[in-house]
């Protein structure tokens, strides 16, 4: 169905689109026995204007310039942080997101950092595995810094088990 799409800026008026992502992402955490994730609250708008104007919101989109996709990026401790990644599922498996995790690493290497973070789940095939052959890597408990551990702390209040999560980084070349 989306044999081509390409990435851009995302628009003040796909905000509500970009939440309906995510939470049509989120379901398929249905086949994996995780309820809790179809209960948690989307990006807030908030956040994605904020990321949108400091030109750290993207889409994929497809035919009819209909977004398909978006990756939302801020920091976390001065390092560049990959705080959001959704494909609408009928979209999934056609580079769609490996795309915006390119464009999210273009963009924090030209905003001068060495590095991206994330935080995802593991054990889900299109979570810690997608990621880790996308050049990130589990970030050894013993490595976290304050500000990680402030990831940690969040992810615990917003409800997510932080037994079944991993925070990882990739180094940026500076030849990509």
């Amino acid at each position: 169905m989306y044999h081509t799409f390409s990435i851009r800026l995302a628009r003040r008026d796909e905000l509500r689109a970009i939440q309906h992502i995510e939470n049509t992402a989120d379901l398929m955490f249905r086949r994996i026995a995780m309820p809790w994730v179809l209960a948690m609250q989307p990006a807030a708008l908030r956040a994605l204007e904020q990321a949108r104007r400091r030109g750290w919101l993207w889409v994929a989109t497809g035919a009819a310039n209909r977004a398909l996709g978006f990756a939302l990026l801020t920091t976390v401790g001065g390092e560049a942080y990959l705080h959001q990644l959704s494909v609408l599922p009928q979209a999934a498996g056609r580079g769609v997101g490996s795309a915006l995790i390119a464009t999210v690493c273009d963009a924090a290497r030209a905003a001068g950092h060495r590095t991206v973070l994330l935080s995802t789940y593991t054990g889900v095939p299109w979570n810690a595995p997608y990621y880790a052959r996308r050049g990130f890597a589990a970030i050894p408990l013993g490595d976290y810094t304050r500000a990680l551990r402030d990831v940690r702390a969040t992810e615990r209040r917003l409800g997510h088990p932080v037994w079944r999560r991993v925070l990882m980084r990739r180094t940026l070349r500076d030849d990509a």
